[in-house]
């Protein structure tokens, strides 16, 4: 199995992708890659990485994708993982931050991959004709799923280096069918475009990765985008459940689960069932239901982290390491809605502002896990038996972003950043 691949550097017809394929196994081979060891690779969006990603999977070596510029937390978690032996059949070895504070492994099966792309394929009906743009990051399931899935239908795949809205309205005016995106993506994208309709031929937009606001989906069934749905995560390699493209209700569902895998509920959380579960059965930290047509709705995410722009943020994580920084004694970090990126956290801290403390911030976070607004009080609410009122803080968080957001309409001023 492979595909054809468009990049900035050029393009491989599926015949010659094969050829780089099985060079790049060669070259493997003399530097001493073997089976059952877990490799890096820095997956930066190039022919290269895609090479050396089904390469290694030909000769069942494990690859850990890993950012181009990793915090000193993400690579402390790259150098304990990789050292962890890996179960015969994983392909991909993942770091996510899930809920634990600290990235966590995810290892992902051939037959999980697999399954996951078949499934994706005969339900958003891919062909070797289609070409699906690939702008989200080749280190989280999102962007490899991509790879994987044109793989298995031979489809085209055009790598960005990056996503910049101007080269994605222009990939997919110049004949691109397919793309996955997350919301602010694509409010990006029509922004841009002055929400003039999508061409024809782009018959599937994935979106998923974050809560989509309704005046997205508003404009998006003015100008009939073909926007699909999707509910998935790390750990079920992708799309669990998706809805069809076009299909713009108002409604809170995320469509049906995808051929081949089941949607329960266990103890108020999302269970996943099928050959894409580990295992072949996880439940989720999401919780939500499945209605009566037996569409899957997501009602919330687990306590202790958020999804903002696609990207999970631990908000654990996020205290301990502002706690360590200089001129704090204590944080809250709470999410807050955010209309372009669905979540975003929002900082309670007692302490002295000082640039020391914004360069260490910046030094030990990413950016999605960065707060957009640091507040700034005296006590933190309790509850009676001595707890940070957390309810409490969300309302705050959320009031103060909408006074600013209106005060920023009005006036044309800048509010809380």
């Amino acid at each position: 199995m492979t595909h054809s691949l468009i990049t900035s550097q050029g393009q491989w017809s599926v015949i010659e992708a094969e050829d780089a394929i099985r060079a790049r196994q060669e070259h493997l081979m003399d530097l001493g890659w073997r089976a059952a060891t877990v490799q890096p690779l820095v997956a930066v969006p190039t022919a290269d990485t895609l090479w050396t990603l089904h390469a290694a999977h030909r000769m069942g070596v494990t690859i850990m994708p890993i950012p181009e510029r990793p915090t000193p937390v993400q690579q402390s978690a790259i150098d304990r993982h990789q050292a962890e032996p890996v179960a015969r059949g994983v392909w991909l070895r993942l770091l996510t931050s899930g809920t634990t504070g600290t990235p966590s492994r995810v290892d992902l099966t051939q037959v999980q991959l697999e399954a996951s792309a078949r499934a994706s394929i005969q339900h958003l009906e891919q062909t070797p004709s289609d070409r699906w743009i690939c702008c989200l990051p080749l280190h989280h399931i999102g962007g490899l799923s991509i790879a994987m899935r044109s793989a298995m239908a031979t489809s085209t795949v055009q790598l960005l280096d990056r996503f910049d809205p101007d080269e994605v309205n222009q990939a997919i005016d110049d004949g691109a069918t397919m793309i996955s995106l997350v919301p602010t993506m694509l409010r990006t994208l029509l922004d841009a475009r002055s929400d003039a309709p999508f061409p024809q031929h782009l018959r599937v937009i994935l979106l998923g990765g974050a809560r989509t606001p309704q005046p997205l989906i508003r404009r998006c069934r003015a100008i009939n985008a073909p926007v699909s749905l999707t509910w998935g995560m790390t750990e079920t390699a992708s799309q669990v459940a998706t809805r069809t493209p076009g299909d713009l209700r108002l409604d809170p569902d995320a469509g049906l689960p995808l051929p081949g895998v089941t949607v329960t509920v266990v103890d108020g959380r999302l269970a996943v069932r099928g050959p894409i579960a580990p295992g072949g059965e996880w439940v989720t930290d999401d919780r939500g239901y499945v209605d009566a047509q037996g569409r899957v709705v997501v009602t919330g995410r687990g306590d202790a982290f958020i999804i903002s722009g696609g990207e999970n943020v631990d908000l654990t994580h996020v205290e301990r390491v502002m706690l360590n920084g200089p001129g704090l004694s204590e944080v809250a970090v709470v999410g807050r809605i955010d209309a372009h990126w669905g979540e975003r956290p929002a900082a309670f801290v007692i302490g002295t502002p000082s640039r020391a403390l914004d360069d260490w911030v910046r030094s030990q976070l990413a950016p999605h896990q960065r707060p957009a607004e640091l507040h700034w009080v005296e006590r933190l609410p309790r509850t009676d038996v001595g707890k940070i009122d957390r309810s409490a803080l969300v309302k705050e968080a959320n009031a103060s972003h909408r006074l600013g957001e209106l005060s920023r309409n009005e006036t044309g001023l800048e509010g809380p950043q």
